[in-house]
């Protein structure tokens, strides 16, 4: 894929959830190695060709000129649901088998609407996966998502936690390196953003430009002296699992249930972001159509 069809190919990505992009993150996202100067070059001379559309910063396909308010309206959105997240890390920190809180999906991206939950990723020390997963609904009890009630506005979504031995994710394609780069995080302890990156520097291989904008830091206190306690804990780890996969057993669709990986995330949306994706992609470098999608970053 040459440098003009690799930024083409960062908006018919991100025009799948009426995301327009600046000149910075259509770089960040192209799958094609390069410089920032080379993709402004390569911009310049889409925009002259008349097949992209740049509306002050923002840059897109088709055209919906709207996209880049549309995009303005959610990033405000999206900062009042940012402040909600952060109270809720602040409770969830207080967990001690917890080493990461972040947001991922729509509000990771600035993208939220007004009605949406807010997306939680959480790393657990090692072996305590489900303790944490017990402990973390426990505490934001009062705040979590209900599958059984239609409003979900601004309600913590717990649907992501990995242990510290299940940091690499297996399935490697764009959409997942996409959910790995968006995460934002909101506080980790010792190191453990930089431990995840690490374990999943396969995201390379689909987004070689992009570069993290968090950076984990070491405690003032050096390593953590917790950890999980043998015996007795294992015991309190086996018996707080074998409850929750109970309690879950008819309620289980989509999820995805490993022995150090949670993903508790109903619906096909990568497997549908993904075939939109070819089939855009395959229909603008067969013909000279311009294509744009119409849903909404998740």
């Amino acid at each position: 894929m040459n440098n003009s069809a690799s930024v083409i190919a960062a908006l018919i990505y991100h025009g799948l959830f009426d995301y327009p992009l600046t000149a910075e993150e259509i770089h960040k996202f192209q799958t094609k190695k390069t410089t920032l100067v080379q993709t402004r070059k390569e911009l310049e001379k889409l925009i002259k060709d008349r097949k992209i559309l740049r509306k002050g910063e923002f840059y897109f396909l088709g055209k919906n000129k709207k996209l880049a308010t549309i995009r303005k309206n959610r990033q405000k959105i999206s900062a009042k649901k940012l402040k909600r997240a952060k109270f809720y890390a602040n409770i969830l920190k207080s967990i001690p088998t917890i080493k990461l809180v972040a947001i991922s999906g729509a509000l990771a991206m600035e993208n939220s609407t007004m009605s949406d939950d807010i997306d939680f990723l959480i790393i657990a020390a090692k072996n305590s996966l489900w303790t944490t997963r017990f402990l973390s609904n426990i505490m934001l009890l009062p705040f979590k998502r209900d599958s059984k009630s239609q409003k979900q506005k601004d309600k913590a979504c717990l649907n992501l936690f990995v242990d510290e031995l299940g940091l690499k994710i297996k399935e490697q394609n764009l959409y997942k390196a996409h959910e790995i780069c968006q995460v934002k995080v909101l506080w980790d302890r010792n190191g453990t953003y930089q431990k995840f990156l690490n374990a999943n520097r396969w995201i390379k291989k689909f987004l070689p430009n992009w570069t993290p904008e968090y950076k984990s830091k070491l405690s003032k206190r050096g390593v953590t002296k917790w950890s999980p306690i043998p015996g007795n804990w294992s015991l309190l780890e086996i018996l707080l699992k074998n409850f929750q996969l109970s309690y879950m057993k008819s309620k289980i669709t989509t999820e995805k249930i490993g022995e150090h990986q949670l993903f508790f995330h109903p619906g096909h949306t990568q497997s549908k972001v993904l075939k939109d994706y070819r089939n855009l992609t395959n229909k603008l470098f067969r013909s000279t159509i311009t294509p744009h999608g119409s849903r909404k970053k998740a």
